[in-house]
């Protein structure tokens, strides 16, 4: 998942957003249309970690190190769906055509 979110962000970095900046032109669509496939796989990645950690409930056994790792992933769900959200409802309308 590291790997696949790094990718994807080198994607926006070098490819979409100075195409954005530009005020877009009428290829924008496939970057766009590749980013949102991505935003999909992102989020069945996140519904498979939530699966896999039972929507992320520390166990009242689980160790500093367990809950401080449960924080960290509950962090990056977050944001992850943050990202999502305002790229997909916001920012990529305006380029839509």
């Amino acid at each position: 998942m590291h790997g696949e979110l790094e990718l994807h962000m080198q994607k926006e970095e070098q490819i979409l957003f100075p195409m954005m900046l530009a005020g877009g032109n009428p290829m924008i669509v496939h970057p766009i249309g590749i980013m949102r496939h991505e935003h999909d796989s992102h989020g069945e990645e996140l519904k498979a970690l939530a699966d896999l950690t039972g929507d992320l409930a520390v166990p009242a056994e689980a160790c500093t190190t367990w809950r401080a790792l449960y924080a960290g992933l509950e962090k990056l769900a977050e944001d992850l769906t943050e990202h999502i959200h305002i790229e997909n409802n916001v920012l990529f309308p305006k380029f839509d055509a």
